[in-house]
């Protein structure tokens, strides 16, 4: 049975901390995530924190765009550290209707501290979710249901739809105008490479019923795909391979049973992923607004996985939602005064309230053990 090894609280700070990613460069773990007053509020940046132990943590840079900054994305080559970060805002449309608009931007170092201008990486509405390096050509599933590459992180073009968004090629250009969101067969999504160069791609669907997850499988040259679907609810994928399995992790339904674990099961959970479905691996202690992972194995059998999560305040560990936050009250005040059209004016609404940081290490063959976190 699976059990945690160590489980840190990398940030807790009263701020809304959310959709963080992962990786390991120049013998260094590093750690993004979003810093909000809420969770679609309009004052967001994405922070980069490094650690050489999972245990002390150093914040080494600080990225802004022009509007709102969320959901970014490392990847490292050998000599480059890439940051993706969707920059958002709502446009009205004619009818009134509020739409939310994104750019992907990119910013480049070749140390973690000195970073590049930002830079647009593809065209608007395009929202790079993950990106991956494969034989040094860089992947990406965009939200929207597409596979884009590039040579080298800046410059992007399309290899293939993956999600069929059931319109002709104009009808798909004129909807980006304006909307990201192209099919309800895809959304958030990861991309992971098998030995045999085979793509698997998770994603996030709006299915009826359930929202089940699907998985999409191509073969080079990725232009043709088949689909499964997973039978669960999984948001926010991140995938990762650890002694020749695959790993899922994501947001989970708790509805659904789990399995009997040492820990509380919350909302973040792994699984293990193959051609025909998941199996449950371990759910962490999460619950609320939460997950949003970043996976990575630098050891055969064990995990590394960051998320968020509001569990603390929620059960009630720490009264965060029992006093006054400054940065939490100017932007009820903003929402008050200027709210969007047909939205609620409760602030709970955007997901408020504090949330942290957290990053786990995870002993995947942990069989016969006596302990437990």
């Amino acid at each position: 049975m699976a059990q945690i090894l160590t489980h840190q609280t990398v940030v807790r700070d009263g701020w809304h901390n959310m959709c963080t990613d992962l990786c390991y460069w120049k013998d260094m773990f590093w750690l993004i995530h979003a810093r909000a007053s809420a969770h679609t509020s309009a004052d967001g940046v994405v922070v980069l924190n490094r650690s050489a132990d999972l245990r002390r943590w150093d914040e080494v840079a600080v990225f802004r765009t022009p509007n709102n900054g969320r959901d970014a994305a490392l990847v490292a080559t050998d000599d480059e550290l890439f940051v993706y970060v969707i920059d958002s805002h709502f446009e009205l449309e004619a009818s009134g209707r509020e739409r939310q608009i994104a750019d992907t931007y990119v910013f480049v170092s070749d140390d973690g501290y000195r970073w590049s201008e930002p830079a647009k990486a593809y065209d608007r509405n395009y929202w790079l979710w993950r990106v991956r390096v494969h034989d040094g050509i860089f992947y990406s599933p965009e939200k929207g249901g597409e596979l884009l590459s590039s040579p080298d992180g800046r410059e992007w073009t399309f290899v293939s739809r993956i999600a069929d968004a059931g319109m002709s090629p104009q009808e798909r250009q004129e909807l980006r105008k304006v909307e990201h969101r192209m099919t309800p067969n895809f959304n958030e999504a990861d991309v992971i490479f098998r030995p045999d160069g085979e793509l698997w791609c998770v994603s996030r669907t709006k299915r009826e019923p359930g929202h089940h997850s699907l998985l999409y499988i191509s073969k080079p040259p990725y232009t043709e795909w088949a689909s499964v679907d997973l039978g669960r609810l999984i948001h926010c994928p991140a995938l990762c391979e650890s002694g020749g399995k695959v790993y899922l992790a994501g947001r989970c339904d708790t509805a659904v049973p789990w399995i009997a674990q040492h820990s509380p099961p919350g909302n973040t959970a792994i699984f293990e992923l193959d051609r025909d479905g998941v199996t449950p691996v371990f759910a962490l202690p999460s619950s609320g607004d939460a997950a949003y992972p970043g996976l990575v194995s630098i050891e055969e059998d064990r995990l590394i996985i960051s998320y968020y999560s509001q569990h603390a305040y929620l059960g009630g560990v720490i009264e965060g939602g029992k006093r006054s936050l400054h940065h939490i009250e100017r932007w009820g005040a903003l929402r008050r005064a200027a709210p969007p059209p047909d939205y609620p004016l409760e602030l709970s609404y955007f997901k408020n309230g504090p949330a942290d940081v957290y990053v786990a290490e995870i002993d995947l063959a942990a069989e016969g053990k006596e302990t437990s976190f």
